[in-house]
């Protein structure tokens, strides 16, 4: 594998940072590429961290010194939205792996190795272009979010959400009724349309 030529280069890191990704849009799960679409989200945004993280953890846990591993994640692992099935149900995998690493390291007894999930909503990269901003839910700034992912990595945070009104969705999770909350998310605050016009990159649609 490229990353193991990686190590063999550079040695044991004490700091890994997963933040490749992708998204494919505008359309419904029906109406992608299941095979290119699906399966290219996947391995970017999934299987990418977790076999990366792989190859790095016992090199980490070996080395006995503080070291950190944050994956980028996002909103959407947390939150289901319209016409972006495939990623929405990346970015849970990739939440769920990442914190379950997490609580593996501490099980263990590697506490000197600590993962930081991320999980952002829309940042201004290009990678969302088109998509819209909801009330409470603006979009992000590059450097605002780099800054306080590095503070709060150093810190050994379990989770950064960014903005935290995210998590009002997970409120509504264990407080209303399925239907209620979708339209409390979907229709009042209008997230279930943010990706109406969302168009990105026009090579990441290729």
């Amino acid at each position: 594998m490229e990353v193991r030529q990686v190590i063999a280069e550079v040695g044991t890191v004490e700091v890994l940072f997963n933040n490749a990704g992708v998204v494919r849009g505008n359309k419904y799960f029906w109406e992608t590429d299941s095979v290119r679409d699906t399966r290219f989200t996947i391995d970017i945004n999934t299987l990418a961290p977790m076999f990366t993280a792989r190859e790095f953890l016992p090199g980490m846990i070996a080395s006995g010194t503080e070291c950190r591993i944050i994956n980028m994640a996002s909103a959407a692992g947390l939150t289901s939205n319209p016409r972006t099935a495939a990623y929405c149900g990346s970015k849970w995998a990739a939440v769920g792996w990442s914190d379950s690493v997490r609580l593996e390291l501490a099980q263990a007894g590697h506490r000197h190795v600590k993962v930081t999930t991320v999980c952002p909503y829309y940042i201004r990269t290009g990678m969302f272009e088109g998509a819209k901003a909801a009330p409470f839910l603006p979009l992000l700034d590059p450097r605002y979010v780099v800054d306080t992912v590095w503070k709060r990595m150093k810190k050994g945070d379990a989770f950064v959400v960014l903005p935290r009104t995210v998590l009002l969705n997970e409120v509504a999770k264990g407080l209303l009724p399925v239907g209620l909350r979708d339209f409390v998310i979907g229709r009042v605050f209008g997230v279930h349309r943010t990706m109406e016009n969302f168009s990105g990159r026009a090579e990441q649609q290729k």
